[in-house]
This record gives structure tokens, C-alpha cells and sequence, in this order.
């Protein structure tokens, strides 16, 4: 037992050590992670190349101290903002909680750091007014370069759900039940590095896998797209034009192009599910019925971001059609 617990030691601390410089175990971290997904790996890589290892990859692991740490997050958040700052915080406690694994820290020094506070002028999507809502979907239906780009039935979808754009963009039609009207959320489109756009067979989160009932408008729509038969390879509802994997980004660029001649210049693809979270609220749902509907994890996401009392299940169908 001695001589095994030796072993195990000196195994440990060759790996990283307190000398060990960031930059160096920003690279075995991101090796760590090769079982993650290629979206997750691609924001890891990302923060590190452009956050980390420009600031302070020089540093040590022994110089890492909570004070130095706290004062790179604090100027990371004042020149790229709080959801910088958040991502360059999460990379840097995973790097740091392999080197404590390592014996080359006693503690992770990020778990001293005070929380990074994202003010209520950060959140960039704002809800459509309600009243507003039926003349947008209108214009959406007439937009004649939306229907070249065959996004008219994806932009229906997004404003009748409140799915996020890569969830529509990744949904198949085995996740869709016309007869029970229902629709099962289970991955998402997304770009990956080096495999282009793939789609994940996993939501955001573990609480993005749902099944929601759709509103009886929704439910017609689906019926006549899949009579149409827009050919997919891979079982798409909503794929291009071609019939391969809608990339979420440049749907959203699209839809940006298109927002400013239908008169709403602010409406971003994520304004319909901060929309539907509003109308679902003045239907008077829960703020856990809106947060299942939605696929949050924890409902103060859903009240504090989401829900605009200020905008004025079956029963989130009901109350969703009546919109459409």
C-alpha cells in the first residue's frame, strides 16, 4: 500500500507542476476534455487562444493567487463584458481544478473570486409587445426572400415554441408527433471546428430535453411541410434550401438582414423566446410551467431574464395560438 500510494504521488504531480506556466495547462485541459462536445471544445479553445494565454499565460500555476486572478477577470469584464468574464472564469476553474488534482495547488484559487453580476442593460434580446406581434408574423408570411431561404415555417416555429434557433434548426420529424400534436426537443444544430455544421444530439442544457404541446396553428403548419416533403437527409424540418443542416448563425444573420425591412429592427431570433415566455406569463402560467416549457433548469432564469411583466402544456398551446 505504501509503495502504490508512492506510485500514485509521483504519477500525479509530473503532469503539472507549480512551475507549470498557464498557457501550458490551458493545453492539457483542453486535452482533457476530448470527450466533450465539439461546440463545448470550440468555446473552450476559443476563450483560452483570445482570453487566457494573451493576459496571463506567462503566470504560473504557484503565481495563480485569488488576487491576480481576481483583477485579470475584473478587467476582462470591463473591455469584452460580463459573458466574457464568465467564460474566462469557468476555463480557468477547470484549469486550475486539474492542477489541485495534481498537487501543484492546495486549493482552486477561483473559488475565492467574486461572482461576476451581469446588470440588467447587458441582456441584448428584448420580448416583441404583444400587440406588436401579429402584424411582425405578418409581414414574416409575406417576405418573399424569406420564403426563398425557406425560413417563413422556422421563424413560425421559433415565435409558437420559444425554441432556442440551433433546437429548430437540429429538429427531425421522428421528434414530431402531428397526430398528439407534440413536439420532443433532443439536440441542436451547432458549427463545430474542423466538422463544420453537425447536429448534437443533446439540447444547451439537460433541462432543454422536453416535449411540449404545439398550438393547433403550428400543428397545421408541420402537416403541410411534411405533405410538401422538404427533402433532408437527415430527417430535418427545417433544413436549406439543399437539404443539409441549417447553421444557426447564419440563420440568425439572415434573419437579421430580414428584421429591418418588416419594420422591427430590435427583434432578434432569441426576442420570440423571451416573446413567448411574456404571453405565457400573462396566461398565467408558473414560472416552473414557463421554465419546463421553455427548457430552464432553474425558474429564476425564467423570471428574472425571460418574463417582461412590463410588456404586458396544453394550456401554454392555448394560450400561444391564440397569438398566432
Amino acid at each position: 500500500l505504501k509503495t502504490a500510494l508512492t506510485t500514485i504521488t509521483a504519477s500525479a504531480g509530473v503532469d503539472v507542476k507549480k512551475e507549470t506556466r498557464i498557457r501550458d495547462l490551458a493545453d492539457r485541459f483542453l486535452a482533457s476534455k476530448a470527450d466533450r462536445a465539439p461546440r463545448t471544445r470550440d468555446t473552450y479553445r476559443q476563450t483560452i487562444e483570445h482570453l487566457v494565454k494573451p493576459r496571463i499565460g506567462d503566470v504560473s500555476v504557484a503565481e495563480a493567487t485569488p488576487e491576480r486572478l481576481q483583477r485579470y477577470l475584473d478587467a476582462v469584464r470591463a473591455e469584452h463584458g460580463p459573458g466574457a468574464a464568465k467564460a474566462a472564469r469557468a476555463v480557468l476553474s477547470g484549469m486550475l481544478a486539474l492542477a489541485t488534482r495534481s498537487g501543484a495547488k492546495t486549493a482552486n484559487p477561483v473559488r475565492e473570486l467574486a461572482p461576476i453580476q451581469k446588470t440588467r442593460a447587458t441582456v441584448g434580446a428584448q420580448p416583441i409587445p404583444l400587440d406588436d406581434l401579429p402584424t411582425l408574423l405578418a409581414n414574416v408570411r409575406a417576405d418573399e426572400r424569406l420564403a426563398e431561404l425557406d425560413m417563413t415555417d422556422l421563424i413560425m416555429f421559433l415565435a409558437g415554441t420559444g425554441s432556442r434557433v440551433g433546437e429548430a434548426c437540429g429538429l427531425r420529424w421522428e421528434d414530431v408527433d402531428l397526430e398528439a400534436g407534440t413536439v420532443t426537443i433532443s439536440g441542436n444544430a451547432v458549427r463545430a471546428k474542423g466538422l463544420g455544421v453537425v447536429r448534437q444530439d443533446h439540447p444547451k442544457t439537460r433541462a432543454g430535453e422536453r416535449t411540449n404541446k404545439l398550438p393547433a396553428s403550428l400543428v397545421g403548419m408541420l402537416i403541410d411541410r411534411r405533405v410538401k416533403g422538404h427533402a433532408s437527409e437527415h430527417g430535418l424540418v427545417f433544413p436549406t434550401v439543399l437539404g443539409n443542416i441549417r447553421d444557426p448563425r447564419n440563420t440568425s444573420r439572415d434573419w437579421a438582414k430580414a428584421r429591418g425591412r418588416l419594420g422591427f429592427d430590435y427583434v432578434t431570433t432569441h426576442s420570440f423566446r423571451k416573446t413567448v415566455a411574456t404571453a405565457l406569463d400573462r396566461a398565467g402560467l408558473s414560472a416552473r410551467d414557463i421554465a419546463e416549457y421553455l427548457g430552464h433548469e432553474n425558474p429564476s432564469i425564467t423570471q428574472d431574464v425571460y418574463m417582461n411583466k412590463n410588456t404586458g402544456g396544453a394550456k401554454a398551446a392555448g394560450a400561444l395560438d391564440s397569438l398566432l
